[in-house]
């Protein structure tokens, strides 16, 4: 891994490529942190929620709301990142802290957007914003080249039923796994990333892991869980909790990327 201008890479020493390989070369993608209760960032207002900013090439989508309209405007206009240009809004799951951005969205592109949820409450997001053109997600799917919806896995929360979908980058052989809260845990998504994309690697695991208040031990089982599971590197932020986010530093060393409010990841 290298860092260049706050821009944090991830470098693999390849063979040299033949011409055919060149070929298939495609264009890196940079993710931006927009909107988080963890960090800091000039310009930028931290907030409890969380939204992340993905550039594909031509293609710009948005992984969540924010828990507030405002906030995630003027993160926005500060980062000098322009609403209007989305294609794509996927919200992980039906709460406000992922949801509360996307009225004000849908009134600022330039044309409408394609607004992916989870489909059991699809039919309510219709209901509400009837103008939009909302999609159900049930099994996993590409909603953009190499970036895919895990489909809705259900859950609860509080006694509720509760569904919730991760985002997966592929990047040729490696996965990159982006997740909301986490509801149905965060072992059993990375499982189900590995079964859907078996022969390809996790190379990165990022967002809310939904872990509040933990012990050494807990951590570590976790850990292990995601060693077993293959996966190379860990960045959790929103609601992992601050001492499961400390946690996790010390037990995964280099291995651990801050990927706050305001930080770039740019996948290869």
């Amino acid at each position: 891994m290298t860092a260049t201008s706050g821009i944090l890479i991830f470098v693999r020493k390849l063979p040299a490529m033949t011409q055919s390989e060149k070929k298939q070369e495609i264009d890196p993608v940079l993710l931006k942190m927009v909107y988080n209760n963890v960090g800091s960032s000039p310009g930028l207002q931290a907030a409890w929620g969380l939204s992340v900013w993905i550039a594909s090439g031509s293609r710009y989508l948005l992984f969540d709301t924010g828990g507030d309209a405002s906030i995630l405007r003027e993160n926005l206009h500060n980062a000098r990142l322009d609403p209007a240009l989305l294609s794509t809004v996927l919200l992980s799951h039906d709460h406000w802290d992922h949801r509360n951005g996307l009225d004000w969205l849908l009134g600022t592109t330039a044309f409408v957007p394609e607004v992916i949820v989870p489909d059991e409450v699809r039919e309510a997001y219709a209901t509400t914003f009837p103008a939009a053109r909302i999609r159900g997600a049930t099994d996993a799917m590409e909603i953009a080249p190499g970036i895919w919806t895990t489909g809705s896995l259900p859950t609860t929360y509080k006694g509720n039923p509760l569904y919730e979908q991760a985002l997966v980058i592929v990047r040729n052989d490696r996965l990159y796994l982006i997740t909301g809260c986490s509801h149905p845990g965060i072992g059993p998504i990375v499982e189900k990333v590995n079964q859907l994309f078996p022969g390809k690697s996790i190379a990165l695991v990022a967002g809310g892991f939904h872990l509040g208040p933990v012990s050494r031990e807990e951590t570590g089982n976790l850990t292990e869980a995601f060693h077993r599971e293959g996966v190379e590197k860990i960045a959790p932020s929103h609601c992992t909790g601050e001492e499961a986010i400390a946690l996790f530093r010390q037990e995964w060393g280099d291995s651990f990327i801050e990927f706050y409010l305001g930080d770039e990841l740019l996948l290869p």
